[in-house]
């Protein structure tokens, strides 16, 4: 007993360092994002897009971060869930950016190493029952269409997001393949509409799998949540529950350690807003990257049918 008290104290020690080291480096960060898009708002001309792009990007990962305040006391706002969604909406615009640039420059495949990040801001998208604008963002990423010609099939936990929001959003995804520790995904990815009984013992699995993946990537392992939202927010479960039609989290699973956190939960679905600068960094993008327009239409979209009085 002593033992596992010990353990249990400095795996505590050992997150809440982490935790600290990394609000340490997300607050230098912030300032230097925040300059960087400020001089590019100002002076488009002379700040590169995709510099411009990766600032908003991470200035909207920060701002999902500060959202939710994980420290030890969780202290909470009643406006989490409005700042969490406006932190998506700049991550969204800044990759989505980056992917058209890189199309536009570079083709189309090189938008693959922005895959995992993709693949876990669909997911939460569907999250917060964001389908019209997760499915744009679907057919702009991973469509299976003309060109994904000679693409890699996704594994790991970007593969099982994909496939399961194609599946559930009738949109032709880019294949996924495998590896086999990651059998369960695979499942998931086959199994995820089965009935209760079944996906019950699957989400338990799964969400044990998402405690076993919380940890900073090394030299020698990969981990699919080594940021802190998706510490806090096992998003690749929520989707789940948003997909099979809960509106809250079951109690069979809210007692589950990866959903200690308050923002671990089904929100009640709102309309999207983007943020005054993330409004003008679209305006100005769109400039050089006209196909952009679509996203800000699609954001638009969103917003009418979360508005309507049928989702």
């Amino acid at each position: 007993m002593q033992e596992n008290f010990l353990a249990h104290a400095g795996a505590e020690i050992q997150r809440q360092t982490l935790l600290d080291t990394a609000h340490a480096a997300a607050a230098a960060l912030h300032g230097v994002y925040l300059e960087t898009l400020t001089a590019y708002l100002a002076a488009p001309a002379k700040i590169p897009l995709p510099r411009a792009a990766r600032a908003m990007q991470w200035l909207g990962r920060i701002d999902q971060w500060q959202a939710i305040e994980l420290s030890d006391k969780q202290t909470y706002r009643p406006n989490t869930n409005q700042r969490l969604q406006a932190g998506l909406i700049k991550a969204l615009a800044g990759t989505h950016v980056q992917a058209l640039h890189k199309e536009t420059w570079s083709g189309a495949n090189s938008c693959r190493v922005h895959e995992h990040d993709m693949a876990l801001q669909i997911a939460m998208l569907l999250t917060f029952g964001w389908n019209h604008l997760a499915a744009f963002m679907l057919r702009n990423w991973f469509d299976a269409g003309s060109g994904s010609a000679g693409r890699q099939p996704l594994g790991g936990i970007a593969g099982m997001i994909v496939a399961i929001s194609g599946d559930a959003l009738e949109i032709p995804v880019v294949p996924s393949a495998f590896k086999k520790q990651d059998a369960l995904l695979a499942h998931m990815v086959q199994h995820w509409r089965d009935n209760e009984t079944a996906f019950v013992q699957s989400v338990f699995l799964l969400a044990d799998r998402h405690i076993a993946h919380c940890r900073p990537d090394t030299d020698r392992s990969l981990y699919d949540f080594d940021h802190p939202v998706e510490q806090a927010i096992p998003v690749e479960i929520v989707m789940l529950l948003r997909l099979r039609g809960f509106s809250e989290i079951p109690g069979w699973l809210r007692g589950h350690p990866a959903f200690r956190h308050p923002a671990a939960t089904l929100w009640e679905i709102s309309p999207p807003v983007p943020s005054q600068r993330c409004a003008s960094f679209l305006h100005s993008a769109s400039q050089f990257l006209p196909r952009l327009a679509h996203l800000q239409t699609a954001i638009a979209m969103q917003a009418t049918r979360c508005n309507s009085p049928v989702h």
